[in-house]
């Protein structure tokens, strides 16, 4: 893999590349959107040795066609160093466990095809999850939700993200959260997201009991604002109530009846609000539900459904269906006002999502 070929050969690259080098190697990084502009800019202020060793850093943690762009670069701007080091015989050893030097760096054939995320960074990207459990007012609290904010922690974990859990957050806090992460420079392939809190019909709830509108957790990733996961999908699964009201049951018995890509030249321009999936655990105006000892319905069927469907390779979408389909039949029974209501719901994805969203189980996983 590339990023294994920068890694073995991490120093003789801070040695040999040149000032002149670097500064092409960012240019041609930049037009193809591997680096953002903020980090160039912090790049080009170190000594020369720095500038190399940050260049070659952030590009292999960025994953493979990354780093494949910034070998194909080297070998345009520097052919003397590229060729001295004996990169392609490093990549063909790295792909075949040859020693063969005729094999080119681009014989590494991308595992997903212009229909699919790439998703073969490591780690894939970062999972941020934010789970409100206690309250200022205790009679709030969520019993049940450090069950969704293990089982969340532990499927991520396996898919090779990286899991960073913030708790009983305020609603100004969750709102620079969202800023911060925006601007992290550990992004890879995706960001995921993951709120776990009370909310109503305009967003989730702090602790402070205030409402951080649901554009406030969203719009900071978007296009003009998040360079890095320009084109990247973005995806928030939000466990909260969007109303008071219970879902009505019916009867069902078996039988019975984006925004355009604009192209110009070979530039291609995508919607600032392209690349999104949230999942919502419950449509606008009603109540999700939740077990104090077992989690909520939808974190832990959202669990289930995406460990067994990374095994096979499935879709997000395809995945959030067989969600939907297995919350809907859950039955249970909640007491309000002295009456017990029966319990329904019903999940509601949102998605902008130009492609196949697959978070494919890494080899020899351990899953929970």
């Amino acid at each position: 893999m590339a990023e294994n070929v920068l890694k073995n050969l991490r120093t003789q690259l801070i040695k040999g590349l040149t000032g002149p080098v670097i500064k092409s190697l960012l240019d041609d990084l930049e037009a193809d959107n591997v680096l953002g502009t903020d980090e160039i800019e912090e790049i080009k202020t170190k000594t020369r040795a720095d500038q190399a060793r940050d260049l070659i850093d952030y590009v292999r943690k960025k994953g493979r066609k990354a780093s494949e762009i910034l070998l194909k670069s080297l070998k345009e701007n520097d052919k003397i160093l590229y060729e001295g080091l004996k990169i392609d015989s490093h990549s063909a050893t790295q792909e075949t466990g040859a020693t063969s030097s005729h094999i080119p760096i681009t014989a590494d054939k991308p595992k997903t095809t212009t229909d699919e995320y790439e998703m073969d960074s490591n780690p894939r990207g970062l999972c941020l999850i934010i789970n409100n459990e206690n309250f200022e007012n205790p009679k709030m609290n969520r019993k049940g939700s450090q069950k969704d904010a293990d089982s969340l922690k532990s499927l991520f974990e396996n898919l090779d993200f990286l899991v960073e859990i913030k708790k009983d957050q305020t609603a100004s806090e969750i709102k620079q959260l969202m800023i911060d992460y925006s601007k992290d420079r550990r992004h890879a392939d995706c960001f995921v997201c993951c709120v776990l809190s009370h909310g109503n019909k305009t967003g989730v709830e702090g602790y402070d009991q205030r409402i951080c509108p649901l554009n406030d957790i969203t719009s900071p990733f978007d296009g003009d604002n998040c360079k890095q996961l320009l084109g990247k999908p973005k995806v928030f699964f939000i466990q909260a109530c969007r109303g008071h009201e219970m879902q009505s049951k019916v009867l069902v018995v078996d039988g019975s009846g984006s925004s355009r890509i604009q192209k110009s030249g070979n530039v291609s321009y995508i919607a600032k609000d392209s690349d999104f999936l949230i999942a919502m655990s419950t449509v606008q105006g009603y109540v999700s539900i939740r077990d104090e000892f077992s989690g909520s319905w939808f974190i832990q069927s959202l669990c289930k459904h995406l460990e067994e469907g990374s095994k096979r390779g499935q879709d997000i979408l395809s995945i959030l269906t067989k969600v939907n389909n297995d919350v809907s039949h859950k039955e249970g029974i909640i007491k309000k006002n002295n009456d017990e209501i029966d319990a329904k719901m019903t999940p509601q994805p949102l998605f902008t999502l130009r492609k196949l969203l697959v978070f494919r189980a890494p080899k020899a996983a351990s899953w929970f």
